[in-house]
């Protein structure tokens, strides 16, 4: 694209924008990217991606074991009665924005200690009739939010609500480790949990979510000249998994991978110097899709590994999202914002 037409595209675009724009931020094809940064990415020489929401679609995986888990935990060991859900998929969402859930089992276990608070305190019997009303998510999240966010915070939370004995019967059945075994076995099917986890399915029977998991990024369009990382708070062989359904297996390097296993988790800016050290780049840009993956940025940013190399942020809205959290990433400070990780592979391999 020519810079004369660029430039006419860019101001038709800003004009027609409306209130809804942030000022310091040029459009490009749907990209919203900061001025300032127009003028670094030609010197990008890696790429960092998430997987959840940006290497595959887990819209439809990860939220909905989630919502599964909670109902499986509510029946079977709170013994309520199901009278429909306690937590629907969608409003997993409100603990990604509170921030410290990137991991889906905190998510998991962080609605299930408020479940499970609630019926300490007055002995609920059925999912929705005496416990879905007092299950306030959206207020719940917004207090996690602002006290830090994080599975740690929401015990605590919900503890301190409690009298003394209300926390006897909550500590009676509280058991986070089963919970992110449920969490397994449902998102491995009975036929993986050995090959994923180590172990056999005891709980959940079936088949599980791994082929429900469209795959995003179009491997072909990452730039051949580009290093590419792995950042994400999926296992090693989950993240092996996903990235052989994407066609990037042999793109990404196992050096050139974090995981969950490896024993760092975002937020932690450690995450990026580490892979920093391993990849060798000199500017990055990495490619998240919730506010864990900005603030692993401006974490990563206040370490002194950060005199090496420059790391900057991009969240990608995807299906789950739609646009929604386009003006909460601009106001956060996210420098791209784009539709999915493809206008990004797209807008470096232009510039490039």
């Amino acid at each position: 694209m020519a810079a004369s037409r660029s430039s006419r595209y860019f101001e038709r675009e800003l004009n027609q924008c409306g209130d809804g724009c942030v000022p310091d931020r040029t459009i490009f094809m749907e990209l919203y990217v900061k001025q300032e940064l127009m003028k670094v990415l030609p010197v990008v020489d890696a790429i960092i991606l998430d997987i959840d929401g940006v290497v595959l679609n887990v819209s439809d995986t990860f939220r909905v074991v989630t919502a599964d888990i909670v109902q499986l935990f509510a029946t079977r060991w709170m013994k309520l009665t199901d009278e429909g859900l306690l937590l629907h998929p969608e409003e997993c969402e409100l603990f990604k924005n509170a921030g410290g859930f990137n991991n889906d089992w905190d998510v998991t276990n962080a609605a299930i200690a408020l479940a499970l608070g609630e019926k300490s305190r007055d002995g609920s019997i059925t999912t929705t009739a005496q416990l879905r009303e007092k299950c306030d998510w959206t207020a719940y999240t917004g207090e996690l939010k602002r006290r830090g966010g994080g599975l740690e915070v929401a015990e605590k939370y919900v503890l301190d609500t409690l009298e003394t004995p209300d926390r006897r019967d909550f500590a009676n059945l509280w058991n986070p480790k089963l919970v992110v075994q449920l969490f397994q076995e449902t998102y491995a099917g009975a036929a993986m949990c050995r090959e994923m986890y180590g172990f056999d399915a005891e709980h959940v029977k079936g088949d599980g979510f791994l082929d429900k998991e469209p795959v995003i990024i179009d491997a072909a369009l990452v730039p051949a000249k580009l290093k590419v990382g792995i950042l994400t708070g999926r296992t090693n062989s989950e993240a092996n998994i996903a990235l052989e359904r994407a066609g990037l297996v042999d793109r990404v390097p196992v050096k050139h991978r974090l995981t969950d296993s490896d024993g760092l988790r975002k937020p932690d800016g450690e995450t990026l110097a580490r892979l920093q050290e391993s990849m060798g780049f000199k500017t990055a840009v990495y490619v998240g899709d919730i506010l864990d993956d900005l603030n692993t940025v401006v974490n990563y940013r206040a370490l002194p590994a950060a005199g090496r190399a420059r790391v900057f942020s991009c969240l990608v809205l995807d299906a789950a999202q739609g646009t929604a959290n386009r003006r909460e990433w601009l106001e956060a400070g996210a420098e791209i914002v784009a539709p999915d990780v493809n206008a990004v592979l797209q807008l470096l391999a232009n510039i490039k």
